[in-house]
């Protein structure tokens, strides 16, 4: 398959993949959608990508206007692809790289109160990730937006998850994908 930035600074420019079951690069199509419903918010943004495989979601925000990303990712494959697009892409001063499981990536960045402005939440479809919705929840700026991506489930059409602090905006279908917008309310 291959993954291609979509737009802005680095449009067109091919990232390397990791060659791993472990992963899945978010289709063309949705990290389109997620980056229109972003477009205002993007622009000097303090990305994150906690389940970050290839760092495609995190490399759109930079070549979009991103100011800095964060890229939370403990599988040595591609945590080797996301270096080699680090490196390609000449972004080692705008990106950090937290080669650390998820919730204790993201317990450290609470710790550290680092606070981001646009959150990219793509676990592995078969993962539980509520018990990381409240990290996430504290390192989301003040009025940051979430996007949250699911296996969409035809049994649970409208699914839609409590995040503390956050406000569900909408949810829509892409394939077998189901895309959450949350909004942190300034309250």
């Amino acid at each position: 398959m291959s993954l291609r930035i979509i737009s802005g600074r680095f449009k067109g420019r091919a990232l390397q993949a990791p060659k791993t079951s472990s992963t899945r690069p978010t289709q063309g199509m949705l990290r389109e959608a997620v980056f229109n419903i972003c477009q205002g918010d993007i622009e000097n943004a303090r990305f994150l990508d906690p389940f970050a495989g290839s760092g495609a979601m995190g490399f759109e925000a930079l070549s979009r206007g991103a100011s800095k990303i964060t890229l939370i990712e403990p599988n040595r494959e591609a945590l080797s692809s996301i270096k080699a697009n680090i490196s390609s892409l000449e972004v080692a001063n705008q990106t950090t790289l937290i080669p650390l499981p998820a919730k204790k990536a993201l317990g450290k960045l609470v710790k550290q109160s680092e606070k981001f402005n646009v959150i990219y939440l793509d676990p592995p479809y078969d993962l539980h990730i509520e018990s990381i919705f409240e990290l996430v929840s504290q390192v989301l700026e003040k009025d940051g937006v979430l996007f949250l991506e699911e296996r969409y489930d035809p049994k649970q059409p409208n699914k839609a998850h409590q995040i503390p602090n956050l406000v569900l905006k909408n949810t829509r279908r892409f394939g077998i994908a189901l895309l959450s917008t949350f909004i942190k309310s300034s309250m």
